[in-house]
């Protein structure tokens, strides 16, 4: 099945002296979270290496990996289908990032103070920006970068960079929802707020205020995802529903 046919993708600008199948990757990726390539559409190996004009092995390294990350799912002679959102996935993912960030931010006690100091001013400057972005048409995936970015300055204090690689790999089903959630008023301001609030509680080394801001905040999704289900229903895979009135 041609592209063409499933999805109208932009062009992606390769550099060549950079590694080409993480740059196809990123691309995907982008386009699968912030919903441009939808749930249930149809990914060819062929196609997509016609349209990066690039060989099959990257763009074949490129899929596998958003197939173990749990965004495709690979159909034997057919090609990659974009998978639906499980929400069963979802609650297991905020659970597994909640116990890996909350461990981060606990490390920030075992931190010289030069070092802490540093990884506080960078959560700062993140936070600066939140609260500077434009309100115009690249909102949504400009916010969601640096929310992103606030929350891998958290996983920093960690002195581990696995910590926040690991989030990123597993977290591909709640950035979707993340997305889409974008559509309520007001929402980025409200995620702000929630980031000032355990900035403050940390600044002030209230370890267990922080991590109990933290664990309400990475919480929200799993309430969040139930008005964009109705809305999106049939983005969502089947057995969904059975959680969404937990």
């Amino acid at each position: 099945m041609s592209v063409a046919n499933t999805v109208n993708l932009p062009k992606l600008r390769l550099y060549p002296k950079k590694v080409i199948s993480p740059q196809i990757y990123d691309f995907l990726r982008k386009h699968i979270t912030e919903t441009t390539i939808k749930p249930g559409t149809l990914l060819s190996e062929n196609s997509l290496s016609v349209h990066f004009n690039v060989s099959r092995q990257p763009v074949r390294e490129a899929l596998m990996r958003l197939s173990y990350e749990g965004l495709l799912s690979v159909l034997p002679q057919r090609g990659s289908i974009v998978e639906r959102i499980s929400v069963s996935e979802l609650v297991q993912t905020v659970f597994v990032r909640t116990a890996i960030e909350k461990e981060c931010v606990l490390n920030i006690t075992k931190l010289d103070e030069r070092t802490k100091r540093h990884c506080l001013n960078q959560i700062e400057k993140v936070l600066d920006q939140q609260h500077n972005i434009s309100h115009d048409d690249n909102l949504k995936s400009n916010y969601l970068s640096l929310d992103d970015l606030f929350h891998e300055r958290l996983c920093a204090l960690s002195n581990a960079p696995m910590a926040w690689n690991t989030i990123q790999s597993i977290k591909g089903q709640m950035d979707r929802i993340r997305f889409l959630s974008f559509e309520t008023e007001g929402h980025a301001d409200g995620v702000t707020h929630e980031h000032d609030e355990i900035f403050e509680r940390l600044k002030a080394n209230d370890i267990d205020g922080t991590l109990e801001l933290l664990t309400e905040h990475l919480s929200q999704i799993i309430k969040t995802h139930k008005p964009i289900m109705k809305r999106y229903s049939d983005w969502f895979s089947d057995g969904s529903s059975s959680f969404s009135d937990d």
